[in-house]
C-alpha cells in the first residue's frame, strides 16, 4: 500500500515537471529506506544540516 502511494506521488511530481524527486530519512528507519530504494530512490551522499532558532536571542555571527 504505502509503495503505491510512493509511486504515485512520483507520477504527480513528474506530470507537474518536476525533474528529480529527493527525500530524506534517519538511517535507523529501515523499512521506509527499503520502500524508497524499490520504488527507484537511490541513496545520495549529502549532509542535511539544521538550525533550531532561538525565540529569545539572536545570534552572532563573526
Amino acid at each position: 500500500m504505502k509503495d503505491n502511494r510512493t509511486r504515485a506521488a512520483v507520477e504527480l511530481y513528474r506530470a507537474a515537471g518536476a525533474r528529480t524527486v529527493d527525500l530524506t530519512s534517519r538511517p535507523s528507519r529501515e523499512s521506509a529506506n527499503r520502500l524508497y530504494r524499490r520504488a527507484g530512490f537511490s541513496r545520495r551522499d549529502s549532509l542535511v544540516y539544521r538550525r533550531t532558532l532561538s525565540t529569545t536571542t539572536p545570534p552572532t555571527l563573526g
